[in-house]
């Protein structure tokens, strides 16, 4: 067994072959020295583990693992582990979990005293009726992301030997219903691009119809993303309006703020070709755009986006469903949604006989599995079509 390097605890390798690091935390009321273990895969990673507990210590910020609350763990892994490790954007949203709902339900209770029915009472419970409006529980969706989150802080925990077994391990998820997917047939599709001039963000809607892109990289390209020679676009980026973080203050804005990400996947950076008529249009948009600057030299503000107000400022999602909504109502298509565009460019796709890999590819899927689940079905036009072939034969 060795000693740390500043002669306070010591390391060893266990028989299991997992490393563990000793420390002293103090005395019990008759006198014992309290020892505490901490482990780990290699004698580095323990040796971190127990410099950061000793350094806590000297500063008087430690908490002895079987006295600190839920509520205070999941505040330092928010601060130590999630900060460096995930979106802001899912950042914020873990913010909203830990102190919306888990705090107040939770956050009193020691973390080794958390056990599986708890977990599973917490989620029933926020299932049922955890809305903080007061109006019905949380959606199934919403419960597995925040029971992933706990999944994670909790892992953290047992890798820090705080707790000997995760809680969240076997805990029973709501089932997601199954969402029907809307598809503009092809007369609607055909309807809607005759309304396109009647908005100026029409191109968007079309160029996003032609390219299956989600909403945020619709918002996000820049002129920088085309490759004028190939034909090409890269989508690197993805735009969103977030809430601030709980800790960072609200400027004049309000409690909002826009966020401009690269996108979620590896899978989601593609380079994708422009259709050659689509290209045309696109060329015509950046002359329109070229006009907009000289119209306004000296208030434009060049930020580089191919979908831009008229000063030059980013395109929001919000108001890029606003003028598929008004586009939408003049075509008088209803019960569709900007959602609904990718939905209907993969389901052209897949009825003019396009590889599903390459689909796939397109969409910026993660699996190949993901585009043949959602995808891989028979539209009813092309069902129609298939009847009245086989009407012809009677």
């Amino acid at each position: 067994m060795g000693k740390n390097g500043n002669h306070e605890g010591s390391i060893r390798k266990r028989a299991n072959g997992k490393w563990e690091a000793r420390y002293s935390d103090g005395r019990t009321p008759d006198g014992r020295q309290i020892q505490r273990s901490v482990y780990g895969n290699t004698r580095k990673e323990v040796a971190e583990k127990l410099h950061e507990i000793l350094y806590q210590k000297q500063i008087g910020t430690y908490v002895p693992p079987q006295n600190i609350l839920l509520k205070d763990w999941l505040i330092q892994w928010m601060s130590n582990y999630a900060a460096i490790s995930v979106r802001p954007s899912t950042y914020i949203s873990y913010e909203g979990y830990v102190h919306n709902h888990i705090i107040p339900v939770l956050g009193a209770i020691q973390l080794q005293q958390i056990t599986p029915v708890l977990i599973q009472n917490f989620y029933n419970q926020r299932y049922e009726s955890g809305r903080t409006d007061g109006k019905g529980g949380l959606s199934a969706k919403t419960i597995r992301n925040l029971h992933n989150m706990l999944h994670q802080a909790f892992e953290q925990a047992k890798i820090n030997g705080m707790i000997l077994h995760n809680p969240t391990d076997n805990a029973v998820i709501p089932k997601q219903t199954k969402k029907e997917m809307r598809v503009l047939s092809v007369e609607e599709q055909n309807r809607l691009l005759q309304f396109i001039h009647l908005h100026r963000l029409g191109f968007a809607i079309l160029f996003d119809l032609a390219t299956g892109l989600r909403i945020g990289e619709l918002c996000a390209l820049k002129w920088s993303d085309v490759n004028f020679n190939k034909r090409t676009i890269k989508i690197s980026r993805t735009l969103q309006r977030i809430k601030k973080s709980i800790g960072e203050k609200v400027s004049e804005g309000g409690n909002t703020a826009i966020l401009e990400g690269n996108v979620k996947t590896n899978s989601g950076f593609r380079e994708i070709p422009i259709p050659d008529n689509v290209f045309s249009m696109l060329m015509q948009h950046k002359a329109i755009q070229e006009q907009e600057k000289i119209c306004y030299a000296g208030i434009y503000q060049d930020n580089g986006y191919i979908f831009a107000m008229p000063m030059g400022t980013c395109v929001e999602p919000h108001t890029m469903r606003d003028a598929l909504n008004y586009l939408l109502a003049a075509a008088g298509i209803e019960h569709a949604n900007f959602h609904a565009l990718r939905h209907t460019f993969a389901t052209r796709a897949i009825e003019n006989g396009v590889n599903v890999k390459t689909l796939s590819d397109i969409l910026g899927h993660s699996q190949v599995q993901i585009t043949m689940d959602l995808y891989c079905h028979t539209s009813l036009d092309l069902m129609r079509d298939s009847m009245n072939k086989l009407a012809e034969l009677f």
